[in-house]
């Protein structure tokens, strides 16, 4: 997909980024509260935009509206995961096979070294979570806009946000994905459309299994 243009981001946009940040590294757990006021104390700004910013976070499934109890961050159930990681694993393989076959050398470029600062930080035994989380994400989203599919990349971005991925589980398996993301890597660096789509397949996987035990080691709903 072409890079997005530069535009303006607006104050709900920037808020709806930190939160969802917050959310995708664990910082904020599912049944945290979320107050207009303590984030508009938080982020320096008027009620305005946080209202906005906590209505995009609803629509995303990534903060839920209750009753007589206000905003607070969805727990998502076992089934709920299964179903996004169903589509997961046939989407994002898609993407990354289109990405061999479409990614421009500069694209390239920058998946290659986006994974080079993600072994870096993950081999780190002291290394700050938040950057492990991040660089992972911005490694994905790198491999699926080298796609050069715009509705491919808006499917899977609302995907990770069905269930996010939480550094709570993601961190004790950042070894395994390191050896995920260089085979990938490998393979779009050759233009090996099969074996990337496999390795980014069997990579999805491991993460659905990783998710599962983590959701029901924590007693996450069944049903």
């Amino acid at each position: 997909m072409p890079r997005k243009p530069a535009r303006t981001t607006t104050k709900a946009e920037e808020a709806f980024s930190v939160v969802r940040r917050k959310i995708e590294r664990g910082e904020l757990p599912g049944g945290a509260k979320l107050t207009l006021q303590s984030l508009s104390d938080e982020m320096q700004m008027s009620l305005t935009p946080i209202r906005e910013a906590l209505r995009m976070l609803q629509a995303h499934g990534l903060v839920e509206y209750r009753p007589h109890h206000g905003h607070v961050v969805t727990r998502y159930s076992i089934p709920r995961a299964e179903e996004i990681y169903l589509l997961r694993v046939t989407l994002e393989p898609l993407a990354t096979r289109l990405a061999a076959e479409n990614a421009t050398d500069e694209e390239l470029a920058e998946i290659r070294g986006l994974h080079e600062e993600f072994r870096a930080a993950a081999e780190k035994e002291d290394g700050a979570q938040g950057v492990i989380v991040d660089l992972n994400a911005l490694w994905h989203r790198a491999v699926y806009e080298a796609a050069h599919s715009s509705f491919l990349d808006d499917f899977i971005d609302r995907l990770w946000t069905g269930v996010p991925y939480q550094a709570i589980w993601f961190i004790h398996r950042r070894h395994r994905s390191v050896q995920d993301h260089a085979a990938v890597t490998d393979a779009l660096l050759a233009r090996h459309a099969d074996a990337a789509a496999s390795g980014m397949h069997d990579h999805i996987l491991r993460g659905k299994q990783a998710t599962i035990d983590h959701l029901r080691a924590i007693g996450a709903p069944d049903s």
